[in-house]
């Protein structure tokens, strides 16, 4: 039948409307739960099909006093829905939830749990000062949980001590303030087969030292990324993560130097995009942990590489370099990285091109480059310490396996990058691809450096040479995210 003629027998008909129960009530619950209700003034049909669905997102982001109405409205689509069987639950409001409205809302994620729900996401603002919410206890036992996500400040939870909890849990989701150590040393320790860890939030100093203990078998991803406020003194504290099976780990702000792992053999993916305070520096106290760390994540087949630095005065940027690059812990030892295939360098202005030597001795089998150059714009020429890029001998990943480099620039260029760039070509016998993205305000500036670039050299006789403009910036962080 051509489409014509299918046009003209359903000319009027309302041919959704005639589907199954169960068709309707797939189609309509990948909808947010105020615009599924909605679909009840359609038709008598369509009077009750909303109450199939097996879906129920809440997602609203209007203040003042609506926020009762809101909890409301939630009470009223549970209490009507008919499944027994809830894949996902998910609610989100920039409400500040009242005491009483917080309690309703534990009586709703207990019903939940009591229809067998599979994802729970909850994301709320509690009003007070110490917002806390309790968690029910159904929740410890839920066999149908695989995931939890938990997107406010603080929670109360009642974990007892030595019980197995959330016997299928397999990703854990949390955003905490000032942390409980006690109530996360004991997450950590539940869930028998958690897969994914995803840690964030901000913490003060309360003058106790904090040693999170994460042994987890059955660990594949995990994400650390807490913020401190104050003068907190982040290097007594300690992430202790032994998860022989982990694949991909993203570390983020400071904890990089308070982090101790035990052996990754299986590690595929590591981001490391800290910040690095100065107050941190106290002899080789800072170096050690770092030179630790770096030796732990030498299996990974993926690196991104970018740590900036922070310090309340300038005076101490030189000290800096002095402790972490000069120094032989880090500088001298980097350790071998014989699976690494792609690496994503962060190329800072007090740092340099000084690491990217030596990654390039201690990958052999790397393919992929990305350097991404830090502006200058903000700092003083006479605190920036300059590193020579020079190569000894050429390393064995560029006679053999370096295919792709991608360069990133902003307004900041010196004869420096000119010459890595020109080394780079010189040497790499396999390269297929050389792009350049840099920031230039004239039309003419930027042919002119394009046209001197391609008069470099090309040790590969199949190497091409592009520019590129920053859209091209995206699909490279989800080529790194998807490259196998």
């Amino acid at each position: 039948m051509d489409s014509g003629s299918f046009g003209k027998q359903y000319k009027g008909e309302d041919i959704i409307s005639r589907m199954p129960d169960d068709v309707l009530s797939h189609i309509i619950s990948r909808l947010e739960a105020k615009d599924v209700v909605k679909t009840s003034i359609l038709s008598t049909r369509w009077k009750n099909v909303w109450t199939l669905i097996y879906n129920l997102c809440f997602r609203d982001g209007y203040g003042g006093n609506r926020v009762t109405l809101f909890v409301n409205f939630v009470e009223f689509v549970f209490h009507r829905c008919q499944s027994n069987n809830i894949q996902n639950f998910h609610l989100w409001t920039c409400y500040e939830l009242q005491e009483s409205d917080a309690a309703r809302l534990t009586d709703l994620i207990c019903f939940a749990v009591e229809r067998n729900v599979c994802s729970l996401t909850l994301k709320f603002i509690v009003e007070g000062e110490y917002p806390m919410i309790r968690l029910p206890q159904s929740m410890l036992t839920c066999k149908s949980l695989v995931k939890l996500s938990l997107g406010f400040w603080d929670f109360v939870l009642d974990i007892p001590d030595g019980v197995v909890c959330f016997p299928c849990l397999k990703f854990l989701s949390f955003h905490v303030y000032c942390p409980n150590s006690n109530l996360m040393q004991k997450l950590f320790r539940s869930c028998p087969i958690l897969e994914e860890l995803k840690i964030k939030g901000v913490y003060g100093w309360d003058g106790n030292v904090w040693t999170f203990d994460i042994t987890k078998p059955t660990l594949k991803k995990l994400k650390i990324d807490l913020r401190a406020t104050g003068d907190d003194d982040i290097i007594l504290h300690r992430f202790v993560v032994r998860a022989p099976n982990l694949e991909y780990l993203h570390v983020c702000n400071f904890f990089l130097v308070c982090s101790v792992l035990g052996e990754t053999p299986f590690l595929n993916k590591v981001i490391l995009d800290g910040k690095v305070d100065r107050r941190l520096l106290h002899g080789d106290s800072l170096t050690k942990p770092v030179s630790e760390f770096f030796r732990a994540i030498n299996s990974t087949r993926f690196l991104r590489l970018d740590i900036e630095i922070m310090s309340v005065s300038l005076i101490s940027f030189n000290i800096f370099v002095m402790f972490i690059l000069i120094s032989h812990d880090l500088y001298g030892n980097l350790p071998s990285f014989p699976n690494l295939i792609y690496l994503h360098l962060g190329v800072g202005v007090f740092i340099g091109y000084a690491l990217l030597v030596q990654f390039l001795d201690n990958s052999p089998n790397l393919e992929v480059l990305v350097l991404d150059k830090e502006d200058a714009d903000s700092y003083s020429w006479d605190e920036i310490v300059s590193f020579e890029f020079e190569l000894e001998c050429v390393p064995s990943c560029m006679l053999l396996h370096l295919k792709e480099i991608y360069l990133f620039f902003g307004e900041d260029r010196n004869l420096q990058d000119l010459d890595v760039m020109k080394c780079l070509l010189e040497n790499s016998k396999v390269l297929e691809r050389f792009s350049v993205n840099f920031y230039l305000s004239l039309e003419e500036q930027v042919q002119n450096l394009q046209n001197f670039i391609l008069t470099f050299p090309r040790a590969s006789p199949i190497c091409e040479i592009d520019f590129f403009d920053d859209p091209c910036w995206g699909k490279l962080r989800s080529k790194f995210y998807k490259y196998r």
